[in-house]
């Protein structure tokens, strides 16, 4: 595919929707970007501020304001919806509120002939991407949610600052819900290959210490709702990682809500786990070799994504 076919479709132009169509401009990944949103007056507000900050990028991009007809002919379909992060504790707490945004809108990007990715941030992310999956009818592949993306790259972070060293040195996962459930894997945290294990020999309470760094993977999200009201440019470029490995078929690995039929011992359900990535969507997942109280505790994980699904089902059955 060349540049000249890369259309996107972005649904909701919120705080994520907007940073992700401003990293997207910048990036140059894209020839036209058309953003649809309930709130036409600020649609338009952000397809003329990116349209001028698209004259400053090497590869300029058309953005428009948008219709569902658009997505007759999109190379990627993403959702940034929601409801406001304002006053989020848990990003369960919106289940129907989000699963009735789902019904009212893949509908008509669904009717309008499109049959590609859809790629979606919109929390809770693990049950809303099999809401998408039901309700679009498409392939368990073609539903991309931003999973655990988002969690692993704090977890790098948190990891590289503790051992002092380049972010991008540093191999390490967190599976399972992105939320409250979360599990980070240290049993797979390496630094250039080698054991984080072997970093920590200077750590007092070690267990202690692993306890925090999950907590604080956890809770980050949290904090920056608290300072200013939603986190944006972090899940942006998470969400731009994947549209690169989609439109360029790169085939990467990439942290990812993905759909499971018996890949670590469950099934039925979209959770975090590692994936390739590419132009068929998510094309193959990774199974690690993790613990035990690793899997008791995925296992655990699941469960509680299977029964917040009930919540969704009800919208679905209304």
């Amino acid at each position: 595919m060349n540049k000249l076919g890369r259309k996107v479709v972005l649904i909701g132009s919120g705080f994520v929707g907007s940073s992700y169509a401003f990293a997207l401009v910048n990036s140059g990944l894209a020839s036209t970007l058309s953003i649809i949103d309930i709130d036409k007056d600020k649609a338009i507000a952000d397809v003329n501020d990116l349209m001028d900050a698209s004259c400053k990028t090497q590869s300029p991009t058309l953005v428009k304001e948008g219709s569902y007809e658009d997505c007759k002919d999109a190379d990627l379909v993403v959702l940034c919806y929601g409801n406001s992060q304002k006053n989020l504790t848990n990003r369960l707490n919106d289940i129907k509120i989000a699963s009735r945004m789902v019904v009212d809108t893949i509908p008509k990007v669904i009717e309008n002939g499109y049959d590609g990715i859809i790629l979606l941030a919109t929390n809770p992310v693990d049950v809303i991407s099999k809401v998408v999956q039901k309700v679009s009818g498409l392939p368990y592949n073609k539903i991309v949610g931003s999973g655990t993306n988002l969690d692993t790259a704090r977890f790098i972070q948190y990891l590289a600052k503790e051992v002092t060293c380049n972010p991008k040195d540093v191999e390490a996962y967190v599976i399972g819900e992105h939320g409250n459930s979360s599990v980070a894997l240290w049993s797979n945290a390496r630094i250039k290959g080698i054991s984080i294990d072997k970093f920590l020999d200077n750590i007092d309470n070690e267990d202690k210490f692993k306890e925090e760094v999950s907590e604080k993977i956890r809770d980050k999200a949290f904090q920056i709702i608290k300072g200013k009201g939603a986190t944006h440019f972090g899940i942006a470029n998470c969400l731009l990682d994947f549209t690169r490995a989609i439109l360029l078929d790169e085939k990467k690995i990439i942290m990812t809500s993905a759909y499971l039929d018996g890949e670590y011992n469950n099934k039925g359900l979209y959770t975090g786990v590692p994936a390739v990535i590419g132009a068929n969507g998510c094309e193959k997942i990774l199974e690690m070799d993790i613990s035990k109280k690793e899997q008791e505790m995925f296992d655990k994980s699941c469960k509680d994504l299977e029964e917040n699904y009930k919540l969704a089902q009800e919208v679905l059955d209304e």
